[in-house]
């Protein structure tokens, strides 16, 4: 599978709207993630243990997703899929921080404040949709 494009699109984006459904009401929520090369099929993102939020992930019946591109982005490149499931990740922020300082401007500010209230979560894709930008081929993976 050539998950270059993949690779390319991720690189321009650190946040997403994640959209869930719980009890046939839909919600919204913006979140920094992370994405490695080697489980092409995964996102990661954090939430504080014990908030509204986080039991909502727990209950979601519906999940989809859309990457917001960075604002300097020419062409708004993103990825989106609405085949996809949360759950608890085995790993830990601990495990992440590296990742999301690289990735995520003044991350470091957040790990200070809230990093040990942090729950990783993933998010598993069953495919997604790569826009590399204006002018460019759109393509779906499928995993």
């Amino acid at each position: 599978m050539n998950i270059s494009l993949l690779k390319e699109v991720t690189k321009t984006t650190n946040k997403m709207a994640l959209s869930l459904s719980v009890d046939n009401m839909a919600n919204v929520k913006i979140v920094n993630f992370v994405w490695f090369e080697d489980q092409p099929n995964t996102l990661f993102f954090s939430s504080v243990k014990g908030t509204v939020g986080t039991a909502e992930y727990d209950k979601a019946q519906s999940v989809a997703f859309i990457s917001i591109p960075n604002s300097d982005m020419i062409g708004n490149p993103y990825i989106r899929s609405q085949n996809v499931s949360i759950q608890h990740s085995d790993k830990t922020m601990k495990e992440l921080l590296t990742k999301y300082l690289e990735t995520v401007p003044n991350y470091q500010k957040v790990w200070d404040l809230i990093g040990s209230k942090l729950q990783v979560f993933e998010l598993q894709l069953d495919d997604v949709y790569i826009d590399p930008g204006l002018d460019r081929e759109k393509i779906t993976l499928k995993f």
